[in-house]
């Protein structure tokens, strides 16, 4: 009887207790806000597969999420500014982790070679060009492809050479890693039989050495330096008009790759106010990081707009051209292990030079050499300067040993990868490959070994928009649907898995997830609204889904009211 008593008066206490709160807190004035969206489906990207109904923003920042009920009793905010999203997904605001924004703004200048399937096609556009152009004026194109050609053959000068000698035509391959030029411009390169392949770079030749006209990475370098550079002010239109792009995609952050100017255009477009996008500015290794210094001093990074933390390295070329550096040779070029950039002691001396000046750094590795040279860089770093909050990144990680993915976990490195890669080669890379094609583009493998995936487009190389990445990265297909079941399907991750590698994992990679990333209190209010719930829908739903909104810090970018 004692005991009973004692927990009846233990429980009325209890109920006393609760009484007490329900009454204060239905006392408790609403918190003013400036925005409240309702009644959605609200991807937070904090795990991968947490929803919530509504959330509410109060300078430019997230303050509360949860049910729609809930948010709304909690919080207020005046009438025209809380939005019935009436059913729609909303997704945090896509950040592309790799990404060359000034090559992509500037082919709106260039001729445009990409998706044509035949080399005649490509010749065609060339001629189309040439007939508009004065003799002695440059033609510059980028995007051609041999391996969509019938042929899959490397063209060669003379193709060039047939629709014109009186001009400089300058050609890149779709990957940035290949060139093709006419005699007029190995000319001006100075380019025979006699010259020697340039450090991180190679000339490819005829039986008798001499130059057929298609150049490998560092061979083509100097060509970007004589060329006649737009001025400032159509530099300046240029990235504006490629930020509209992105904002019309869902895209509200980057970490861009691109000359050290177009640094100064962003904190110029921040000041007139037309910075509608979020920059991690990822400045290649530079001649002279005092130099380097002074650009950041004379232009500061704009806190949570333009950020100057990263480094990019090379460490190999790429797969399409068979310049990316493997362990054993290509499958289908015996005897050519690719092109590796440096060697293993250059690679950590720059490496170092850069996480000494207090840089994050990247490195470019494609081949599973490259990839494994990387990580010997950083384990030997490691071991000479302990550090536990560096951020290692390795771009692209297209071809891992399998041996190798661990030590990824083990020193931190994160895979920043572009997905869209995958079905870009997948009709062709096990025929460069062979049995390692198993371990080739492996986001399962990764996200099993715990090891942070940072998603991109590598934009120019492929498309911009974000959905062919997320589309790949669920089936391994390419847009057509080819091959049924997927390319290694056993690689493929969840829409979830995706979508946080694009938001969540490319924020970490830039050191931003702690304010931008995920919709969750405390975030910046980054986000985008679709025409359709693409985790409801079969997977060939997503390639047609739209962005109908895009919102950044709360303000709607897109379309522009």
């Amino acid at each position: 009887m004692i005991e009973t008593g004692i927990l009846n008066r233990s429980s009325f206490t209890y109920m006393v207790l609760i009484l007490v709160l329900m009454i204060l807190t239905s006392c408790q004035k609403p918190i003013e806000v400036d925005q409240i969206f309702y009644h959605g489906k609200i991807f937070t990207a904090r795990t991968a597969d947490e929803f919530v109904e509504a959330m509410a923003i109060k300078g430019g920042r997230i303050v509360g999420v949860g049910s729609s009920r809930d948010v709304r009793e909690r919080y207020r905010a005046p009438e025209e500014r809380q939005v019935d999203l009436q059913g729609r997904l909303v997704l945090p605001g896509f950040h592309d982790a790799h990404i060359h924004f000034w090559g992509g703004a500037k082919i709106q200048r260039e001729l445009n070679l990409g998706g044509l399937r035949s080399l005649e096609a490509v010749l065609e556009r060339v001629r189309e060009a040439v007939r508009q152009a004065r003799p002695g004026e440059w033609i510059i194109g980028r995007g051609w492809d041999h391996e969509l050609w019938p042929q899959k053959r490397l063209p060669n000068r003379k193709m060039l050479d047939a629709i014109s000698r009186e001009h400089l035509i300058y050609l890149k391959r779709v990957d940035g890693h290949a060139a093709w030029v006419n005699t007029p411009v190995l000319r001006v390169l100075r380019y025979t039989r006699h010259t020697p392949d340039p450090p991180g770079g190679k000339i490819q030749r005829d039986r008798y050495g001499r130059p057929t006209g298609i150049l490998f990475d560092k061979a083509f370098g100097l060509l970007d330096r004589l060329i006649p550079e737009p001025t400032y002010s159509e530099k300046k239109a240029l990235i504006q008009q490629a930020i509209q792009k992105a904002n019309r995609l869902g895209i509200t952050a980057i970490t861009d790759n691109s000359p050290e100017e177009i640094y100064r255009i962003y904190a110029d477009l921040y000041q007139s106010e037309d910075l509608t996008l979020r920059v991690h500015f990822f400045f290649y290794y530079p001649a002279s990081f005092d130099t380097l210094r002074r650009l950041l001093e004379t232009v500061p990074p704009i806190p949570e707009f333009l950020t100057a933390r990263l480094i990019k390295l090379f460490a190999d070329g790429s797969l399409g051209s068979r310049s990316a550096y493997l362990l054993q040779p290509y499958q289908d070029d015996p005897g050519n292990t690719g092109l590796p950039r440096h060697p293993f002691g250059e690679l950590l001396k720059r490496v170092r030079a850069a996480d000494a000046a207090g840089f994050q750094v990247g490195v470019h590795a494609i081949g599973d050499a490259a990839v494994r040279e990387v990580l010997d860089v950083f384990a030997a770093l490691a071991e000479e300067r302990p550090d536990r909050g560096r951020r290692w990144r390795i771009e692209h990680s297209q071809v891992v040993d399998s041996a190798d993915f661990a030590r990824y976990r083990q020193l931190g490195a994160i895979a920043s990868m572009q997905p869209s890669h995958c079905i870009t080669d997948l009709h062709w890379a096990e025929e460069r490959l062979g049995a390692r094609a198993r371990f080739a583009y492996a986001w399962r493998t990764f996200l099993d070994r715990r090891v942070v995936l940072a998603f991109g487009t590598d934009w120019p190389v492929e498309p911009l928009n974000p959905m062919i990445g997320l589309y790949a990265g669920v089936t391994r297909r390419d847009t057509l649907g080819f091959p049924e079941g997927g390319w290694y399907p056993q690689e493929r991750i969840r829409l979830g898995e995706a979508v946080r590698a694009y938001t969540y994992g490319s924020a970490y990679a830039a050191g931003a997830e702690g304010w931008s990333g995920t919709l969750q209190p405390g975030r910046v209010a980054d986000f985008i609204v679709l025409d359709r719930d693409i985790f409801a829908l079969p997977p060939d739903d997503i390639l047609k889904a739209r962005v109908q909104e895009t919102y950044l810090g709360g303000k709607q970018v897109f379309p522009q009211k």
